[in-house]
């Protein structure tokens, strides 16, 4: 039996010592593909991994940092929640400096087109028309408000966060019923034209901004002058992050009531839109007590995924806005 194999496989052009040798080649190529291969395509697999939490981290962070620059200046608010955090702020769209009294720009225009009475915003009074100091430059806003719109809202001298006490008056923000209508003073092109045309803001009603005693204290609050513009929708603003919770997710609230007292869960009511999920840990801190003026926030994140990948990354974002 053995002498017929043996001759099927000289027939065959094949001996049993070659078959072996092939055996033994093959087996040394495995153990090479094993020790060299497998790790390569091991660590590409991992970087793709990594480099999809790297993503998806950088996105939520910018995310962040970006409302933080925008944001309404003092309406930043950090509360610790388990072991991550609460982030709520006030984004702006737009903004400008509004006419006072005492700046050269704000005086009546050539050929006595405007009186005075009508371009200066007096924060220490009720008032309801006023001139900036140039023209607003969100295209949204400006083309909404110059049919009237109902959908934004001014803020003047936020000092704390008093923008969140939305009751009562005298307030830092319009009341959410107050119309805005934009003009151009004197009539034209905003920005263009010989008395530097302007926008002419008008209220739906009168309106005292600042909640201060004294003319002193109002005036201190807004040194430069700054108007900043809300949109309804999308105001105020929370990130909540808790992966003590279980969640491991990182959350954007938006369009909810503002609320003296800083949500630490979903608020109610609110839209959302998930950031970043698998989330392992998350902390907003911020380098001083007055993020305004010295501060810088400071968000680190932390995410991992099924194959025990994990990436950490940092930004840091300071208020661009200023009073």
């Amino acid at each position: 039996m053995q002498g017929t194999q043996l001759k099927s496989l000289q027939a065959s052009g094949m001996t049993l010592i070659e078959l072996v040798i092939v055996i033994v080649l093959l087996g040394i190529l495995g153990a090479s593909f094993g020790l060299f291969i497998v790790p390569m395509v091991n660590g590409y697999n991992m970087q793709v991994q990594r480099a999809g939490l790297v993503d998806a981290g950088e996105s939520a962070l910018r995310r962040m940092a970006r409302d933080v620059r925008i944001a309404v200046p003092n309406s930043v608010r950090i509360s610790a929640v388990g072991s991550g955090f609460a982030l709520e702020l006030v984004p702006t769209v737009d903004g400008g400096r509004f006419c006072a009294t005492g700046l050269i720009d704000c005086g009546s225009l050539a050929g006595g087109l405007s009186p005075t009475d009508r371009q200066v915003l007096d924060v220490t009074n009720t008032d309801s028309e006023f001139d900036i100091v140039g023209c607003f430059q969100d295209s949204s806003f400006t083309t909404a408000a110059t049919a009237t719109t109902g959908a934004y809202r001014l803020v003047v001298g936020n000092k704390s966060s008093e923008v969140y006490a939305d009751s009562g008056s005298p307030k830092v923000i319009t009341p959410s019923a107050t119309s805005i209508t934009l003009s151009v003073d004197p009539s034209g092109t905003c920005g263009v034209g010989l008395n530097a045309a302007r926008h002419h803001v008008t209220l739906g009603g009168s309106h005292k901004f600042c909640p201060d005693a004294t003319s002193d204290d109002c005036n201190s609050r807004t040194p430069r002058q700054r108007v900043f513009v809300v949109k309804s929708a999308e105001a105020p603003v929370s990130y909540i992050c808790n992966p003590s919770a279980g969640v491991q997710t990182l959350t954007r609230y938006w369009n909810y009531t503002f609320n003296g007292t800083q949500p630490t869960s979903a608020p109610g009511g609110s839209s959302s839109a998930l950031l970043a999920s698998g989330v392992s840990a998350c902390s907003v801190t911020s380098t001083a007590s007055d993020i305004q003026n010295t501060g810088i926030v400071v968000i680190s994140l932390t995410l991992s995924d099924r194959a025990s990948e994990t990436v950490t990354l940092m930004h840091q974002a300071q208020i661009d806005n200023s009073q």
